[in-house]
């Protein structure tokens, strides 16, 4: 069904959702490369709703593939979800409004969300998806 978790950074072992994390690490590449350049205010805004769509469907999909599975702690995960979805839109929102400046600290708070949400959220989901598997 599934593969034991890689040890890429972001890889749980879900070959779907590695590729969405993947997806998420490369946005925030671009962000992290845009805003060190000085990128136009509106590209960089731009990456914000990219991140922020992507996530949203990134989690959609999280949370159907649970709900499809029967994941116990799927009602956690998504309130986790909902924590990280309202960050993003308000540091995105903030910057939008300019009473944000895109800088490695709010860019590193963006990066650990997402690299916690992952490393402690999705591979739990992901161990606990293979020991069903086995069955």
């Amino acid at each position: 069904m599934n593969t034991p978790p890689d040890r890429s950074e972001f890889g749980v072992g879900v070959k779907i959702l590695d590729m969405d994390h993947r997806e998420l690490t490369e946005t925030f590449s671009a962000l992290h490369a845009a805003a060190n350049k000085n990128v136009d205010r509106g590209q960089i805004s731009i990456l914000l709703q990219k991140l922020a769509d992507f996530t949203l469907t990134h989690f959609a999909l999280e949370e159907g593939m649970m709900a499809a599975t029967r994941y116990p702690k799927l009602a956690l995960h998504r309130q986790n979800h909902r924590r990280i979805i309202r960050r993003i839109k308000e540091i995105a929102a903030q910057y939008k409004h300019r009473n944000l400046v895109l800088e490695k600290r709010s860019l590193s708070f963006l990066a650990q969300l997402h690299h916690t949400h992952v490393h402690n959220d999705d591979l739990h989901y992901s161990l606990w998806l293979n020991t069903i598997g086995r069955d």
